[in-house]
């Protein structure tokens, strides 16, 4: 007996040890991430089904039921598709998503506080870590581990390059990173030790100014656009109507004033924002639709309605779009854009093409469940409340379903949403 309570302690050490640094552990991204993710999952597994109190962590959480049922369905819909072994693998692999989600609740809801401290600083000195490193790469041209930005005109640094990716290299994704796993820690940090039940001003909001300018350096737009509607949906939620003008102020004040030093800020920021005053309900539609997004978007469409119920299965864009009008439209016309790519960049739209109005509708379901937990919280003024919702706000904006988006199963966007889900979950219990 005594040997079981420590194997169960030592197991329980090494899902913790996992939790806190796997936001570091992103940074290595695909390979390692995958690796480390299995392990979790298999460890978890395991720990959950020799302790001595069995968990039905699964059957209490409405949410964890939720996915599972929709990661079955997206199986089956694989295999009734006949597709390769191959996807057949890659959908049975999407349940480690659904146990990273179930792992990280379990371990935050046995940790201590002082756990949870090392948790939240450990990932904050890492935030400041990756944001100090995209900044130097910023003024010098290359990291601290020489690696140089990207979207330079004609290959020339002086030119002012456009993208800022940091310790990820040639992955231009350090604004996913920083807007998602960036933002969650602000969340914990902002509210650790928080005595005041309301959204204050306070010395943190320094730490969330440098995280909001490095996110925009970093030149995704798709980030600086998860980082406003998370703060748009935590003021819509609490009632805070006034901050919303406040929020778009200091966006377009960060925005203009890193345009001053940069080429690409401006280039990337300044500049839609100025051609905003061209556009009129004439020529709208025309620049929406004549786009790399765009024609993705169209050919998505076109895919969804050959087949709106099942869709064409999971991770098919990539094949079957290459047979839609439009793309054989931008063949001949030997456009510079294509409406193919590994994905429609569109999460709703990729649920819609490859698993049909089945699929749109579980994905939209979450979403709404999200929506309808939160408004069942804000007349709660706890701090685990408030947490709550701002942690529900953030995964509400990286799945919103009109805002454009990588795939939703890649390694990289889905182990960040479903880490964060985790958390979620926690602080939503604690307030029950």
């Amino acid at each position: 007996m005594l040997n079981n309570k420590k194997a169960e302690h030592y197991l329980y050490k090494l899902l913790l040890t996992i939790i806190i640094f796997y936001p570091f552990i992103i940074i290595f991204r695909s390979t390692t991430l995958n690796l480390t993710t299995v392990i979790l999952s298999m460890v978890f597994l395991y720990h959950i089904s020799n302790e001595e109190k069995k968990s039905d962590i699964f059957l209490n959480n409405i949410l964890l039921l939720y996915l599972f049922i929709f990661f079955i369905y997206v199986m089956v819909n694989s295999i009734f598709h006949q597709q390769s072994y191959f996807l057949i693998l890659k959908s049975l692999g999407n349940f480690r998503y659904l146990l990273l989600t179930a792992a990280v609740f379990y371990v935050l809801e046995r940790a201590t506080k002082e756990q949870k401290k090392f948790l939240i600083y450990f990932n904050i000195i890492l935030i400041i870590f990756v944001s100090g490193d995209i900044i130097y790469q910023f003024f010098f041209n290359k990291d601290i581990f020489g690696f140089k930005p990207g979207m330079c005109p004609n290959g020339l640094l002086l030119e002012g390059c456009q993208r800022f990716s940091g310790v990820f290299g040639d992955e231009l994704i350090a604004g996913g990173y920083l807007s998602q796993i960036g933002m969650l820690f602000f969340i914990l940090f902002y509210f650790f030790h928080q005595k005041e039940k309301n959204l204050i001003l306070n010395k943190k909001i320094i730490y969330f100014l440098v995280l909001f300018s490095v996110i925009i350096i970093t030149g995704e737009r798709n980030a600086v656009l998860i980082t406003t509607l998370t703060l748009l949906f935590i003021f819509f939620f609490k009632k805070k109507i006034k901050f919303v003008f406040l929020l778009i102020t200091l966006l377009i004040v960060l925005i203009f004033s890193l345009s001053v030093f940069s080429k690409g800020v401006e280039k990337r920021f300044v500049k839609p924002i100025k051609s905003l005053n061209n556009l009129n309900i004439a020529n709208i539609y025309e620049k929406l639709r004549n786009n790399p997004w765009g024609h993705h978007y169209e050919a998505s469409i076109e895919l969804f309605l050959e087949k709106p119920i099942f869709g064409h299965g999971p991770k098919s864009f990539r094949m079957v779009c290459q047979n839609t009008k439009i793309q054989k439209k931008l063949k001949e016309q030997k456009s510079q854009y294509q409406a193919c790519a590994t994905n429609p960049h569109n999460y709703l739209l990729e649920f819609l093409s490859e698993n049909g109005i089945v699929g749109g509708v579980f994905f939209l379901g979450l979403i709404f469940i999200i929506i309808y937990q939160i408004l069942g919280m804000i007349k709660k003024n706890s701090s685990e409340n408030l947490v709550a919702i701002a942690i529900g706000s953030l995964m509400l904006a990286i799945m919103f379903p009109f805002k454009p988006s990588g795939s939703f199963f890649s390694t990289f966007n889905s182990t960040m949403l479903f880490y964060i889900f985790g958390f979620y979950l926690h602080y939503l219990k604690k307030i029950k």
